[in-house]
């Protein structure tokens, strides 16, 4: 079986290094990007079985992405992740093509559910 390949955007190294912990118990290879723009680089020389992307939704830029991602790979399953829940709703980034949104702090076992989800989902669209 193949491992996973899954993109998580955090400017957060910490975050990035316990994404990276978690996801490699679930046979999952990440890549790490510190900014959307990074991330959007290596979704342009990669395919990913799911993005994981925290989003401030103070720049339109990174709300965008969302909508961006899914027009360089249009089955991906993307997990948004956000502080910012007084100012985002989860109607929104459903509309731009997330499957999933979660507000910090992360609820560990939805979280978990979700990926378990979206991969399981990648997989069967790719048999």
């Amino acid at each position: 079986m193949n491992m996973h390949q899954v993109l998580v955007v955090d400017n957060d190294e910490n975050i990035l290094s316990a994404f990276e912990d978690f996801l490699s118990k679930k046979n999952c290879k990440m890549i790490g990007a510190p900014t959307t723009e990074v991330g959007l680089k290596k979704m342009k020389l990669q395919n990913f079985d799911l993005l994981i992307a925290d989003i401030s939704v103070a720049s339109k830029l990174e709300t965008d992405f969302i909508m961006q991602a899914k027009k360089l790979q249009s089955n991906l399953k993307i997990i948004a992740i956000t502080g910012y829940s007084d100012k985002i709703r989860d109607f929104n980034m459903k509309m731009k093509g997330a499957d999933y949104l979660f507000i910090k702090p992360l609820e560990l076992k939805k979280l978990n559910k979700a990926v378990d989800f979206c991969l399981r989902q990648s997989q069967e669209e790719i048999s």
